[in-house]
C-alpha cells in the first residue's frame, strides 16, 4: 500500500502506508501471552475493541470506508474499552457510584475524539512515534512508582512496535507511515491507559499527559469548525504541516520538539505525584502551562496562516 503525493502531503514521494499493522500484531502477541503464559485475567473487552478498530482501519487503508461506518465501529470499540475499565476498576476496589458512571460515559465520548486525534498525528515523519514515546515513559513511571493502574506488559508491547516503526518513519525520507490501522490501534491503547489512570486516581490533571495532541489536533478541529470546514475532509493546516510543507523545516526536528515538550509535561506530572503534591496545587501549576502553550500555538499559527486563522492566505 502506497500513500501517494497530493496537495496536502508532507512527503514528496509515494511512501508505504499501513505499516502500523505492527502495533496490532504486537497486541495480538500480547493476547497470546496472556492466554497461554500468564495468570493475569484476560481483558476480553479491550482486545475485542482493539480487533474491531484494527480491522476497519486496515480496510480503510486499502480503500476508503464511509466515515459513518468507521464512527459506528469506534463507538462500539470505545464502549468495550469503557466496559473493560469499569470491570478492572471494580477489581481494584474502587467503589462504583453515580459520579463514576457519569465519568465513564463522558470518557466514552472523549475517547472517540482522542482516537481520531492520534490518527491526525501520523502525517509527519516521526510525529506519531514521538508523541507515543513521550507519553508512554511518564505513564510507565507513574505505574511503577506512584500508582499501579495497568499491567507493565501493556507498556512493553506498545514500546517495542513504536521503536520499530520509528526506525523506518523518523528519518529525512520516511520509509513508511503508520496508516489508520497503526494510529488507531496505538491511540486506542494510549486512550485506555489515560482513562484508566484518571478513573483510578480521580486526578484529571493527567489529561495534560497528552497536551500536544490536544493543542495541535484539538485546536485545529475547533478552528475548522469556526471556519465552516468539513472536519471529516483532509486538510493541510496543522501547524506542523505549515512548518514543514511551507516553512521547509526539518520534519524529524519538528516532531522531536513536539515530543520533547510533551515529555517535559509528562515528567512534571510524574514528579508532582511522586512527591504527593496536592491535586489542587497540581492543577494550579499545570493548566496555566497548557493555556500558555495553547495561546502561543494559536498566535504563531495565525502568523503562519497570513494573519487569520479562519482563512489561509499562503
Amino acid at each position: 500500500m502506497l500513500a501517494g503525493v497530493n496537495h496536502r502531503s508532507s512527503h514528496t514521494k509515494p511512501v508505504i502506508t499501513g505499516a502500523g499493522f505492527i502495533f496490532f500484531l504486537s497486541y495480538m502477541i500480547y493476547a497470546g501471552y496472556l492466554l497461554f503464559a500468564s495468570e493475569q485475567p484476560f481483558p476480553w473487552c479491550f482486545f475485542a475493541g482493539m480487533t474491531m478498530l484494527s480491522i476497519i482501519s486496515f480496510v480503510d487503508d486499502l480503500e476508503e470506508v464511509w466515515f459513518l461506518w468507521r464512527l459506528l465501529v469506534q463507538i462500539a470499540a470505545t464502549f468495550l474499552m469503557m466496559l473493560q475499565v469499569l470491570m478492572e476498576t471494580q477489581t481494584m476496589n474502587v467503589i462504583p457510584s453515580v459520579t463514576l458512571w457519569i465519568a465513564i460515559f463522558m470518557a466514552w465520548g472523549f475517547s472517540i475524539g482522542l482516537l481520531n486525534m492520534y490518527n491526525f498525528m501520523d502525517g509527519l515523519n516521526g510525529m506519531l512515534g514521538s508523541l507515543v514515546l513521550s507519553s508512554l515513559l511518564p505513564m510507565w513511571l507513574i505505574n511503577n512508582y506512584v500508582r499501579t493502574y495497568a499491567a507493565n506488559e501493556v507498556f512493553y508491547f506498545t514500546l517495542i512496535p513504536t521503536l520499530i516503526f520509528m526506525f523506518y518513519n523518523a528519518r529525512k525520507q520516511a520509509k513508511c507511515f503508520s496508516g489508520d490501522v497503526g494510529a488507531i490501534a496505538v491511540g486506542f491503547t494510549m486512550t485506555y491507559l489515560l482513562i484508566k489512570l484518571m478513573v483510578e486516581t480521580s486526578n484529571f490533571v493527567y489529561l495534560a499527559m497528552y497536551t500536544m495532541i490536544f493543542v495541535e489536533a484539538g485546536l485545529t478541529i475547533v478552528q475548522r469548525l469556526f471556519a465552516g470546514d468539513n472536519i471529516f475532509q483532509p486538510h493541510r493546516i496543522h501547524l506542523f504541516q505549515l512548518l514543514c510543507n511551507e516553512g521547509k523545516r526539518n520534519h524529524v526536528l519538528v516532531s522531536a520538539v513536539y515530543g520533547g515538550i510533551q515529555l517535559l509535561i509528562g515528567l512534571l506530572l510524574f514528579a508532582m505525584n511522586y512527591y504527593q503534591v496536592p491535586y489542587w496545587c497540581q492543577h494550579v501549576i499545570v493548566w496555566p502551562i497548557v493555556a500558555i502553550l495553547a495561546v502561543w500555538y494559536l498566535l504563531y499559527k495565525r502568523k503562519k496562516m497570513g494573519g487569520h486563522l479562519l482563512g489561509y492566505r499562503k
